[in-house]
């Protein structure tokens, strides 16, 4: 799966919040799905993780989130996701292949599944557009603070909220989420990722000796959505040589079962590449397709 497709995902979604005329938080895709004529109704999962689903048959198009997603949040990046597969190219020919039901798991957990992904792309531009995800965070270090913010005025879950504030912001951040000992995934800043060479989180790798992995050990941390900060290093985390300090911020995610940490540090200089950047973006809106038939 490309970077430049994710981007265009990404890309429509916004450009889908702007043609629904959404200046301001919170982006509804509810109001959208209604707009398309599309129902969208609370279903109970029945297997473990489905986070949703979308049904296409004939002419009719419904879109389901599970009841037991707790997170009001998350549902709206579920019906989002959804919404990816509705409106993004391909995807309804693709999932036709196979069955008129698409069962999903939204929230960035799907791997390489290409579709998915795109989905869960779609959903971040359409929910948190970059214009203004930039106008709550500026141009200063991203935190766990504006991180919260964002997603309280964008009505997102803190995860979806701090990989949008990765991919968005200025300054160099890693977000990490993980269960127990494990990473179940990670999301760095474009500048982050120059800091040096650094040895990739994978999904299912162990956690570094950090005070995530101390956190993880007391379960009750997690489900009480604790919080604790301390000082790491990148070569901590990223077997790298550049023992360069960090700001090590840890939640507990509640019901949801895993920790978001987020790494980033006031020492940290801008990201030196923003123009290239504005080209890449310019590239991937001069390529993006407009929605066809009405999608």
């Amino acid at each position: 799966m490309s970077k430049f497709r994710l981007n265009m995902a990404r890309r429509q979604g916004e450009l889908k919040a702007k043609e629904m005329g959404y200046h301001t938080f919170p982006v509804d895709p509810f109001e959208i799905a209604a707009s398309e004529d599309i129902m969208v109704e609370p279903k109970p999962a029945d297997r473990p993780g489905v986070s949703g689903g979308i049904i296409f048959h004939d002419d009719y198009v419904g879109i389901f989130y599970a009841t037991n997603i707790v997170s009001e949040g998350f549902r709206r990046f579920t019906v989002s996701h959804e919404l990816g597969h509705y409106f993004l190219e391909g995807h309804p020919e693709e999932i036709l292949k196979s069955a008129p039901i698409h069962i999903s798991k939204a929230g960035f957990s799907q791997g390489s599944n290409s579709i998915e992904l795109e989905a869960d792309h779609f959903a971040s531009g359409l929910l948190m557009p970059s214009k203004l995800v930039s106008e709550v965070i500026g141009t200063s270090r991203v935190g766990l603070d504006a991180i919260e913010t964002l997603g309280d005025r964008a009505e997102c879950s803190l995860t979806a909220s701090a990989i949008r504030a990765a991919e968005c912001c200025d300054y160099p951040m890693a977000v990490i989420v993980s269960s127990g000992d494990e990473v179940a995934y990670a999301f760095l800043s474009e500048s982050f990722k120059k800091l040096d060479k650094l040895t990739f989180l994978r999904k299912g790798g162990p956690l570094p000796a950090s005070y995530t992995r101390d956190f993880n050990r007391n379960s009750d941390n997690v489900s009480a959505a604790r919080t604790v900060c301390g000082q790491t290093t990148l070569a901590d985390w990223f077997s790298c040589t550049r023992r360069l300090r960090l700001d090590e911020e840890v939640i507990g995610l509640g019901s949801y079962g895993f920790t978001l940490t987020v790494l980033s540090s006031e020492e940290l200089a801008e990201d030196p590449d923003d123009e290239d950047q504005a080209e890449e973006e310019a590239l991937i809106d001069s390529w993006t397709p407009r929605f066809a038939r009405g999608r």
